[in-house]
């Protein structure tokens, strides 16, 4: 049974990654930064399903993975299904695919109902995935409002990390001394923490995150009251 493409066509996204599409499929390559490392993903799309190698640490194996793919990408599923890690989904397998722009986030459910969450980058490159496997894979196109734990994943973790930092920086205040005088390793930065937490204090250090915080929480109930709207392709199994 053939699944039957929605007339409601995606506007497609530009992106500077590698982003390779022909009659082999569609290609789509990128490196994001993630704060503590950079990591590097290939995600690979044609007729019988989509293939995937995340969270690649190393640029010399993502490199020599994307040169293997360059010169052989009629065999770009094997190639990719060899990487450590790598995971492949047959079209017979698949059942729901999900995008959500507005948070960032595209997920693949297979049959057994099991989720991978591709990672997002700065190119739009999700989108170009969600385009390859309604370009390749069919599927039916409908859209539904984002859940709720989709919507606070992103506050919530920023959320933990202001408390975390603002801890960090409150303890700090409370703990400068004015005639602190730092030595050793960075020294320089040392006694620029302590005049940072002395000149401001702990009570308007205090004032301060719990200002950042009380911005990330209303964001987030914003969020949650304006619903963004998520992409959905869904798959009759084969």
């Amino acid at each position: 049974m053939n699944d039957t493409h929605d007339s409601d066509e995606l506007a497609p996204s530009d992106s500077s990654a590698l982003d390779s599409s022909n009659e082999n499929g569609t290609l789509v390559a990128w490196t994001a930064n993630t704060g503590d490392s950079v990591k590097s993903h290939v995600v690979h799309i044609d007729s019988t399903g989509i293939s995937w190698s995340l969270n690649i640490k190393k640029p010399e194996t993502f490199e020599r993975l994307l040169t293997t793919l360059a010169e052989q990408p009629e065999e770009a599923t094997a190639i990719i299904r060899a990487e450590s890690k790598a995971s492949c989904l047959s079209r017979e397998r698949l059942v729901r695919v999900t995008y959500a722009k507005d948070l960032n986030q595209l997920s693949i459910f297979d049959e057994e109902g099991k989720k991978q969450k591709i990672p997002d980058g700065k190119e739009g490159e999700q989108g170009q995935i969600f385009e390859a496997v309604q370009q390749y894979l069919g599927g039916t196109h409908s859209q539904e409002d984002a859940d709720a734990w989709s919507v606070m994943q992103g506050p919530l973790f920023a959320l933990a990390v202001t408390a975390a930092i603002g801890g960090l920086f409150i303890f700090l205040a409370a703990d400068a001394d004015p005639n602190y005088e730092a030595s050793g390793r960075r020294s320089g930065m040392k006694q620029l923490m302590n005049w940072l937490g002395y000149t401001i204090g702990p009570i308007w250090t205090s004032v301060f995150f719990g200002a950042i915080g009380l911005a990330i929480f209303s964001f987030m109930i914003f969020l949650l009251v304006k619903r963004p709207q998520r992409d959905v392709l869904s798959f009759k199994l084969i």
